[in-house]
């Protein structure tokens, strides 16, 4: 049996919005609009340099369901790339992205293989004769909570079967819980590889069958921090091999800054500055959450938001000044960073009890999701971030009773 050699891509989010920033320059702003269209530049570039013999793309290639019609030329273009070098591109449609909006139709040229809302099988076959099956299906609605996996039935005559599907993987309950399956629903279809879309984290779930969820090709938010990319895939009888290819131009990133005991600000400044500098050899551009830790050193004149806005602000104005390829974009403290304050007052009682029991966080986000805007961009809050917010919660109250 002879190998095939593919890309593996999925999440695109292209012409998706940065989140989390309160202020960036002008340069900046301009990079990061451009960055999932760089990153997926970036994933053609490496498909033509590789002479894969296909591309898989598994899913939200579009950020929303009534998707630009420049965001369409501008993925045609890259479509068309592909096309003159011979590879065709295997497509399906997830979550944000589904079948169901409402967009002016763009031909994409006949290299494109678009799945259709039932699942359904599509071949390639080498010019060697290698046959390849391939299954998969697009979301017809936003919301798609059926076992599609049931639905992949393996048809015999093929050298590869491969499963693209956009769902998540039981018991990861930090993601919409759309199209579910199980490891063991994987190895019952008897398939050489699942491409899967979805979770925005790149993982290899399984090795047999080799399964993963190569992440979104640029993070949008804090969450999504790290590189960001694509998976080159070799199939070879029953051997594989695979390779992450970092795509991202623009990654986020989270730094811890210790603080011992005694530390004044004009340390705290330059211990900042060093750790900046440290990526200033680095072509990408970062933007960098500094997490300041003073479990060691509880200065109650350091230890304020106001000192926080202060810090970031000098280091924001230096960055923009000189033209660093790092933006500070936050600066908080440690979670177990708190101001000494005494707690066994009837007050501070009553008050850090209610901050502990506070479990109201639908009701007082409900403006929210109710916003025809906001609740496109919104999910429900995880058990971590729910914690977060106590906790941050906690330590401001604690330091406006200083």
């Amino acid at each position: 049996m002879r190998p095939v050699v593919f890309l593996h891509a999925a999440d695109l989010h292209l012409d998706s919005p940065f989140t989390g920033l309160k202020s960036v320059p002008k340069a900046w702003t301009d990079e990061m609009r451009e960055s999932p269209f760089k990153a997926f530049r970036n994933i053609i570039g490496t498909a033509i340099e590789q002479k894969v013999d296909f591309m898989l793309l598994s899913g939200d290639l579009f950020d929303g369901e009534n998707r630009s019609l420049r965001t369409q030329v501008k993925f045609r273009r890259e479509m068309e790339h592909l096309k003159a070098a011979g590879i065709p591109v295997y497509i399906i449609h997830g979550n944000h992205d589904h079948l169901g909006g409402a967009w002016i139709h763009v031909d994409f040229p006949d290299n494109v293989h678009v799945f259709s809302e039932k699942t359904e099988m599509k071949l390639f076959q080498k010019s060697d004769g290698t046959l390849v099956h391939l299954y998969g299906f697009s979301y017809p609605k936003r919301h798609v909570t059926e076992r599609m996996i049931d639905t992949y039935a393996k048809i015999e005559g093929a050298d590869y079967h491969i499963g693209l599907l956009h769902g998540n993987l039981e018991g990861v309950t930090t993601h919409s819980p759309y199209a579910p399956f199980t490891l063991r629903d994987l190895t019952d279809k008897h398939f050489d590889y699942w491409a899967l879309g979805h979770i925005h984290k790149r993982e290899i779930i399984s090795e047999q069958p080799l399964a993963i969820y190569p992440g979104n090709i640029q993070g949008r938010n804090r969450k999504e921090n790290g590189e960001k990319g694509c998976y080159l895939i070799e199939l070879n009888g029953s051997d594989w091999k695979q390779q992450f290819i970092r795509t991202s131009e623009v990654i986020w990133d989270t730094v811890t800054v210790t603080i011992s005991e005694g530390y004044t600000f004009d340390a705290i400044l330059a211990e900042c500055k060093h750790i900046l500098m440290k990526y200033h050899p680095f072509k990408e551009k970062y933007l960098l959450d500094l997490i300041l830790d003073g479990r060691d050193g509880h200065d109650s004149n350091i230890l304020r938001e106001d000192f926080l806005d202060d810090v970031l602000s000098i280091l924001q104005e230096q960055a923009e000044d000189e033209e660093w390829n790092v933006w500070p974009y936050r600066i908080t403290f440690h979670k177990d960073t708190m101001p000494v304050v005494l707690h066994d007052t009837p007050f501070t009682s009553e008050l850090l009890s209610k901050v502990e029991c506070f479990t109201e966080y639908d009701e007082a986000l409900n403006p929210l999701y109710r916003h025809g805007i906001a609740k496109k961009w919104l999910d429900s809050l995880t058990e971590e971030e729910q914690g977060k917010i106590l906790k941050d919660a906690k330590r401001m109250l604690l330091q406006m009773l200083q």
